[in-house]
């Protein structure tokens, strides 16, 4: 009997710790799905923000000075430092200060002390520029980290995370327009041999000049991502066999020849997918070209593999980042990474 009373009281501890979660999770979906409403239609948003703004300067009118709600302000500058910027925020605040001091003014036989009324006027408004500055910081804080979560720290190109997202978008504009989509991934060959006998600086300047090179010979609207290790990938959006096969032709003779320049005994083993129709998956994706770069590691290395695939066709999945290093140490083809 008393293991069953300790059985319920531990439940309705639990039911008690798990409310506030519950209603932080319902807080934070509500905010999520008016934020992507705002992103949308920010015409609508400012409307509804001078709409809030308007409703709380005429309820604080009738309510007199009984009922203060200046508060009521505050989720409005929020909001408008949240979506416009620190400017749109102060000028939002100066509008909330004028709206109270218009309040007391034409409350002003209720107390007569036009001096004071200008003072608090100033200390609502050096309150809600405050609020303004902190929201804007805040925004600021989280741009930072999510473009670090986006972002390579070595060479600053779209890491393995951002590059499935563009991926996933890639898809489906494909599926709406019927338009190719290729794939390049990229292996260095003999980069091993170089942090062994080099040094890793100078491994992490070659990784560098590889990010930079690629990169400023591809087309704008293509995006050139480290995956982890030395291994790269390049999405060609609406790219078909001939673009694709010109674009990484052009891109590895740009690497040769800075490799040469530095004398680094690293070459490039490239394989290329593309799908005519666009593929179901990420993975459907990443797989084919993955195989086809793998399969010109096994052979001759240095080279490009292009082959056109079907969407749905049997196709590897990805290897994981950096399996390869075993499996050619495996068949014994030599030390590089």
């Amino acid at each position: 009997m008393s293991s069953l009373t300790a059985t319920n009281a531990i439940r309705t501890a639990g039911e008690k710790l798990s409310a506030p979660s519950a209603f932080a999770e319902c807080v934070k979906r509500t905010i999520g799905k008016w934020q992507a409403t705002a992103t949308r239609h920010p015409g609508l948003a400012i409307a509804s923000i001078l709409l809030w703004t308007s409703l709380v300067a005429v309820c604080d009118f009738l309510t007199g000075d009984e009922i203060p709600l200046m508060v009521f302000f505050v989720p409005a500058i929020i909001a408008t430092c949240w979506m416009q910027n620190i400017g749109a925020g102060v000028v939002l605040s100066l509008v909330c200060s004028c709206f109270w001091l218009v309040d007391d003014m034409l409350l002003i036989e209720r107390s007569p002390a036009i001096n004071h009324k200008y003072w608090l006027a100033m200390v609502h408004f050096i309150f809600f520029a405050v609020i303004a500055a902190m929201t804007w910081r805040l925004r600021l804080a989280q741009e930072r980290e999510r473009a670090l979560a986006r972002t390579d720290a070595l060479t600053g190109l779209a890491n393995r995370k951002a590059f499935l997202e563009a991926i996933d978008v890639e898809i489906a504009r494909a599926q709406r327009s019927g338009a190719p989509l290729a794939i390049a991934y990229l292996d260095c060959d003999n980069f091993k041999e170089v942090n062994d006998s080099l040094g890793h600086a100078t491994g992490d300047a070659l990784l560098l000049a590889v990010a930079h090179t690629a990169a400023a010979h591809i087309r704008p609207t293509d995006m050139f991502a480290r995956l982890g290790g030395d291994e790269f990938a390049c999405l060609l959006g609406g790219a078909n066999e001939q673009q694709a096969n010109e674009i990484m032709q052009r891109v590895k003779k740009n690497l040769d020849e800075r490799m040469q320049q530095d004398a680094w005994p690293v070459t490039f083993s490239i394989g290329v997918a593309v799908f005519p129709s666009a593929p179901h998956t990420a993975d459907e994706l990443i797989g084919a070209a993955d195989q086809l770069m793998y399969e010109v590691k096994l052979s001759e290395k240095d080279g490009i593999r292009l082959q056109e695939f079907e969407a749905g066709s049997t196709v590897p999945r990805a290897r994981p980042i950096g399996l390869y290093t075993f499996l050619l140490a495996a068949f014994s083809l030599g030390s590089d990474g």
